[in-house]
């Protein structure tokens, strides 16, 4: 007998016993109880919380309000309701048997709920994922976030992939068409663009000679050694990739750089940055150290669509810039800081020799391409036949780019129907590769592309088939589809073979291709989308910029990878005695700056009051606005991120915190927020939100540590910075380092926030009611190996969570 009908007897083996005369009967069983308890608050008058408990359904385990009353259970089991300051409490006998009632209906209505849920599931790729499967398809790189390309992706508590907000609208649908045309016409262009190899000298970027002049320099054999000083802020025109205006298809570049980077003392170094105007998108940066006489070549590869484009090299740091004549070089060729200037105009160095300001010198930019590597060419071969252009060769080629596209075996009656479709174009008129080409443009726009389709109408098992799972598996590590060894495994139908299945997510993790998972999980989780969503004011934050910014998020990130590659314990999330750092992040916490400009790990002490995430900018910055840190937004991303709880939303006409009356004492955020606490509507919440943020009073609002706060306006002194509270349950701390103690004594509960944050991600959906059993069984088995990280990912692959829908 299977599952199906097992579930639908027991339906009807409960209904039956539900109509004898002992049944379970809300009004006469727990009605009384929330009556008297709960619905003076939660009622039609008053709606705490914003929360109604009299409207939820009678029908606790089947009908619509499954979660509101789960949620209710966990606030009476916990002692949050109702309140202590009620007038009249339940007896702790009276509390638990209204919640042993509650949860029995629930758990009797699991056979209902299972048994009504769809058969066929689809969840849509989202940006990031489209473009990562396109190249894995045809090695492609098809930018999803230029202004023609996809539309930006909804997201829900910060994460971007959940299938049910995930729509598709006719907007999507046009510009998915437009995508895949555009994929194509790169993939198989009707006249590729020639490659070329251009280098643009210092002389052809830095403008000022006249032509006499560089004839002069010429001959006098010194044109070659004429380099651009490139000043702070310094935008210097980059010119055109190649020869041609204008691309007809999009391809691959590689653009190499000679420069040096000189740092003055105790400054900054300057920063390289390489920006496309018409995609409005950086294409890299970098700080730059390199001595004057000992430059360095910086290449990197970027991907350019269709059209004609023109860049910029900017040295994007702070300093005094070329605009005032005295800074401006002049028809005066540059050629090393040694020479000097002019009299009137600034001087570069001071009497040593040492630079004043953090100057970029480059000597040539140097553009080529288009490139198509070994492994663009491998992931296109096969699918259009350019000899030969038989019917065989076209259903041979269309099955193979349908298989790998689907993510599973198409039927014949869909090869059928693309080959028809070829046979329609050749007869109108086209060539046999632009029918073919037609065809895979079908298979793009079609839902077994764009979607991630699960089940089946035939079998109601709930169990994911090995071609199923490995597409799961491949979106949930990699973020595109399944490699050739994923898709072997689900022919051979062994995948689900618990020894097999371990060996691919160890082999999965250790592939490079897993850093999508080290960026995409931790950004969504922790909501990192939110950095810099208020630019902190100018003002008051001038040392703050876009690459803090991106140095900030990059920390984060860095942070959760190395976590992941070392298998290290969740406990180093919330505190830690090293982090990961570039110079840029390491100038704004005031700690020794790294030599290169790149990620590294760093140890810490005890003074630098640094370790673990909860104390890095990226999150302390994102729970803060332009002028000022926010403690109740980030106790609630704690609640949210640390504890997976979502506090209810403010009460309606909410007066906001005032700023300081500039004839008033000055006063910190937290003596303002105790006025909220007077407010009964907004007490009861604060109590619980407040500490979690006061608890990080000591970093304002771009994550710099402080003792005192500054205050605007006011008379007297800033006042000192109190970061001392107590958390609801009576616990008490008086700072970060004793409230990060307190978190690291319950690490079970982050723990189980941990494995419900990286089932939503995995499985594209909320958890429900009917998922507490199973992330409690993951929950245990990340105990059980020591809370390490990849240990917790593969428990939760070999879970019934992961290999059922």
């Amino acid at each position: 007998m299977t599952k199906q009908a097992i579930s639908l007897l027991l339906i009807l083996v409960f209904g039956a016993v539900a109509r004898g005369a002992d049944s379970p009967d809300f009004d006469r069983d727990v009605a009384p109880f929330f009556e008297q308890h709960c619905v003076r608050c939660h009622g039609e008058k008053r709606q705490k919380g914003d929360f109604r408990i009299d409207t939820l359904s009678k029908d606790v385990g089947t009908g619509h309000s499954v979660n509101h009353w789960l949620e209710v259970i966990e606030k009476i089991n916990s002692a949050e309701m109702p309140p202590d300051d009620e007038p009249e409490l339940p007896t702790a006998e009276e509390a638990s048997a209204i919640t042993e009632w509650l949860a029995a209906r629930i758990d009797e209505g699991e056979a209902v709920r299972l048994a009504t849920r769809e058969a066929v599931s689809f969840h849509r790729l989202s940006r990031e994922e489209y473009a990562n499967t396109v190249y894995d398809l045809l090695g492609v790189n098809f930018d999803v976030t230029d202004p023609t390309g996809l539309t930006e992706d909804s997201i829900w508590h910060g994460f971007e992939r959940i299938g049910s907000v995930l729509s598709l609208s006719a907007s999507h649908v046009e510009k998915y068409f437009a995508a895949a045309e555009t994929i194509l016409a790169e993939a198989y262009p009707e006249k590729p663009t020639e490659p070329f190899l251009v280098r643009k000298k210092a002389l052809d970027l830095r403008g000022g000679p006249s032509k006499e002049q560089i004839a002069k320099l010429e001959e006098q054999g010194i044109a070659d050694k004429v380099r651009v000083d490139m000043w702070p802020g310094h935008n210097l025109q980059g010119g055109r990739p190649g020869p041609g205006k204008r691309f007809e298809v999009g391809g691959e570049f590689k653009v190499r750089l000679q420069v040096s980077g000189l740092k003055p003392k105790g400054g900054r170094a300057p920063h390289l940055k390489f920006y496309a105007d018409k995609l409005d998108r950086i294409l890299y940066e970098q700080d730059i150290l390199a001595p004057e006489d000992e430059p360095v070549v910086i290449e990197f590869q970027t991907h350019l669509p269709a059209g004609s484009h023109s860049f910029r090299v900017v040295n994007d740091v702070p300093g005094p810039s070329i605009l005032p004549r005295s800074g401006r070089p002049g028809r005066k060729p540059f050629f090393s800081l040694a020479e000097g200037r002019i009299p009137w105009q600034l001087k570069l160095t001071d009497e040593e020799g040492v630079p004043l300001y953090p100057f970029l010198i480059l000597d040539w930019i140097e553009w080529e391409g288009p490139i198509i590597t070994d492994d663009a060419k491998a992931r296109r071969d096969g699918y259009v036949a350019m000899d030969g252009k038989t019917a065989d060769q076209a259903r041979a080629g269309l099955e193979k780019f349908a298989k790998r596209a689907f993510r599973r075996p198409p039927t014949e009656a869909e090869i059928t129907k693309y080959l028809e479709l070829i046979d329609s174009e050749i007869e109108a008129g086209s060539d046999f590769v632009s029918a073919v080409k037609t065809a895979m443009l079908g298979i793009l726009c079609s839902k077994d592309f764009l979607y991630i389709v699960e089940g089946s109408t035939t079998d109601q098992s709930g169990t994911i088939n090995d071609w199923e799972l490995a597409t799961r598996l491949a979106y949930f590590l990699w973020s595109t589809m399944p490699d050739e060894e994923l898709f072997a495994l689900a022919e051979a139908g062994t995948l689900h073979e618990t020894g097999i299945l371990q060996g691919q997510v160890a082999r999965m993790l250790d592939d490079p291709k897993a850093r999508r998972f080290a960026e995409g999980f931790p950004r969504q989780w922790f909501q990192l989308q939110k950095v810099g969503m208020f630019t902190p004011d100018s003002k008051l934050y001038p040392e703050y910029d876009k690459y803090l910014e991106r140095s900030m998020i990059r920390e984060t990130t860095a942070f959760f990878a190395e976590v992941l590659e070392k298998n290290l314990s969740l406990k180093e999330f919330l505190d830690s005695d090293w982090t990961m750092m570039n110079p840029r992040l390491a100038m704004h916490y005031g700690l020794p700056q790294p030599d290169q400009d790149v990620f590294q790990r760093v140890s810490l002490l005890p003074e630098h009051n640094r370790g673990g995430i909860l104390t890095q900018a990226s999150i302390l910055s994102l729970t803060s606005d332009g002028t000022r840190h926010r403690p109740v937004h980030r106790g609630v991303w704690v609640m949210e991120s640390i504890f997976g709880k979502s506090p209810p939303p403010p009460p309606a006409n909410v007066d906001p915190i005032e700023p300081n009356p500039v004839d008033s004492p000055k006063a910190t955020v937290r003596m303002k927020l105790e006025a909220h606490k007077a407010d009964p509507n907004c007490a009861s919440c604060h109590q619980k939100i407040d500490p979690l943020g006061i608890a990080f009073d000591n970093y304002d609002a771009i994550g710099r540590w402080r003792e005192v706060e500054k205050v605007q306006n006011g008379v007297g002194d800033d006042p000192k910075v109190d970061a001392s509270g107590e958390l609801a349950d009576g616990r008490a701390f008086t700072g970060p380092e004793e409230f990060k103690a307190l978190l690291e004594a319950d690490l079970d509960a982050f723990n189980a926030t941990f494995v419900k944050k990286m089932a939503t991600y995995a499985l594209r959906r909320t958890m429900s009611v009917d998922d507490r059993s199973d992330l409690a069984n993951i929950a245990e088995s990340s105990k059980e190996s020591g809370y390490r990280l990849r240990s917790a990912v593969e428990a939760f692959v070999l879970s019934d969570l992961f290999q059922t829908r």
